[in-house]
């Protein structure tokens, strides 16, 4: 595990270890002091919310307000860890966007009061919440920019297929939903019997006559084409075990009682699933650009915490208490101590 070890002890601090946090700084980012005075205000005006007191009642007060007090440091160091990335690349938000998504937001409410009742029950006053909209809005400009170029080539789509093709495996089947479980096997029994020639046209009479489904009764049962993943997963794996022409024994599902018959197999062509592979694909390629692009911007902006408020952990982006391990001298517990190694604990550095 990778982490940015930000706790200072009281020799370091004196010997210009931490010099840039000795100023009153709950963090610096590029050289830029996040004040202890914007958090503390921020959690001192939530500490006193209805929220802060109801969850308050489900455990130490005190620990809330402790990783309540890191969530919002952490936000700041995000905040600006990538809005001189979006600034370097020409993406600002605009009122008028702003404007809109809080206006999607107060549609959610049917009052304007119950707006604000609701900003007062978290804490947040319009200003934190349009800072916080901003926030949402400008790293969704700019993770759309980043990710733009992130597509899969021809080859890489074409690979896909070919590699997943039980993926895109389609059956046709026909299918009669009834209630009542006894009927569904008189139905199976009578189909089962039936002569091959006639078993079409036995088929649509008795979903006709007998099927609760709607959508398809008319059509004698007819579901058409589907893939893996559009039926119940009960519905799909008794059609994947019929031969092409069999009729299945009652298939209970939380709709009811199924009598399946599959009437044709075949393999989706690239041309009609490669909407689907892009996407698919896309999406995962797009998450990657994003990830690496996110950490090259930390790893830039040289993020340190005052050790007051814990330490900053690379892999989750969130300022966190530290662990045992992470302070400079800290006793190694017993069970994972090296024979041999085992040297008397240091003093624990004051924070």
């Amino acid at each position: 595990m990778r982490r940015l070890l930000v706790m200072c002890s009281a020799f370091a601090l004196l010997a210009g270890g931490c010099g840039e946090l000795l100023d009153p700084a709950a963090a610096v980012v590029a050289g830029q002091k996040i004040t202890v005075e914007e958090i503390s205000a921020d959690l001192e005006r939530f500490s006193a919310s209805p929220e802060f007191a109801r969850l308050s009642e489900q455990g130490d007060a005190q620990e809330l307000k402790r990783q309540v007090e890191q969530q919002l440091l952490s936000q700041a160091i995000r905040r600006a860890v990538l809005q001189p990335k979006a600034e370097e690349l020409g993406i600002d938000v605009s009122e008028e966007e702003l404007s809109q998504r809080l206006e999607e937001i107060k549609a959610d409410f049917e009052t304007e009061g119950a707006f604000e009742e609701a900003l007062k029950e978290q804490g947040l006053t319009l200003d934190q919440l349009e800072q916080l909209v901003a926030d949402s809005l400008l790293e969704e400009e700019l993770r759309a920019k980043v990710t733009e170029g992130a597509a899969p080539s021809e080859e890489d789509l074409q690979a896909f297929y070919e590699e997943n093709q039980a993926r895109f495996e389609e059956t046709a089947a026909q299918h009669i939903l009834v209630d009542d479980e006894a009927l569904a096997q008189k139905l199976a029994r009578q189909l089962q019997a039936a002569p091959g020639g006639k078993i079409d046209q036995l088929f649509a009479q008795l979903a006709k006559k007998h099927s609760t489904d709607e959508s398809n009764a008319a059509k004698g049962g007819d579901l058409g084409f589907f893939g893996p993943g559009e039926f119940v997963p009960p519905f799909e794996a008794a059609a994947a075990e019929l031969e092409i022409g069999e009729v299945s024994d009652p298939v209970k599902t939380e709709f009811g009682f199924h009598v399946i018959r599959v009437t044709d197999r075949r393999l989706a062509s690239f041309e009609d699933v490669v909407g689907q592979i892009q996407q698919e694909l896309g999406t995962g390629a797009a998450d990657k650009a994003w990830e690496e692009y996110v950490v090259q911007a930390y790893e830039e902006a040289d993020v340190k915490v005052n050790p007051r408020y814990g330490e900053f952990d690379e892999e989750t982006f969130q300022v966190v208490d530290p662990t045992a391990e992470d302070v400079p001298g800290a006793e190694v517990p017993e069970e994972e101590a090296t024979p041999g190694e085992g040297q008397p604990p240091a003093p624990s550095p004051t924070t």
